[in-house]
């Protein structure tokens, strides 16, 4: 089973998000480098699931340490494991607090699956409509509740001022490989 951490941040100038929690399931789920397979974390607050696809741009890095967040919008859902190749819509700027009172930036990036049998690709908006983003915000805000985080928006993003981002996080990612290997 591949490293799903190490995989190529883009493909033909789309950007790869691996699916840890596919949409409608009630509990979170995350990839664990060391065993190579996704696993439970907890439950989300009763009622609760999630609205579409989330995951991870592999060859990245954020503050928290962890690869850069992403949710997927479509109407599928797929399963931990699935691969897919994206258009960056935007991203929504978080600053969480941690239980320890730690704070770190942890932006969630957002985008839409390329159709691949699309003769004419139809033009990406760049922007998530304002309806879809409160209903975003609320969610992330109602997914921390038990967790002892949390989290406050700093507003949003467009798909360039993300994607500069997104850049930024693979430079993490390969710096601190690179600071593996020579120390």
């Amino acid at each position: 089973m591949p490293n799903f951490l190490k995989l190529p941040t883009t493909a033909n100038a789309l950007i790869r998000v691996v699916i840890e929690t596919p949409r409608g399931a009630a509990a979170k789920l995350a990839y664990d480098p060391a065993t190579q397979v996704f696993g439970y974390v907890r439950p989300l607050p009763v009622g609760m699931s999630y609205p579409y696809d989330w995951g991870f741009v592999p060859s990245t890095l954020g503050e928290d340490g962890d690869p850069l967040d992403g949710l997927v919008i479509h109407q599928a859902a797929t399963a931990p494991g699935v691969i897919i190749k994206c258009h960056l819509l935007g991203a929504l700027r978080v600053k969480q607090k941690d239980r320890d009172g730690k704070a770190i930036r942890n932006d969630r990036y957002i985008f839409c699956p390329h159709k691949e049998d699309a003769e004419d690709e139809p033009a990406v908006a760049d922007q998530v409509p304002e309806h879809l983003r409160r209903e975003i915000e609320q969610f992330f805000l109602s997914s921390v509740l038990g967790t002892g985080k949390t989290i406050k928006f700093k507003g949003w993003q467009c798909a360039d001022e993300a994607l500069r981002a997104i850049r930024k996080g693979m430079k993490a990612f390969a710096a601190r490989g690179s600071s593996r290997i020579k120390g």
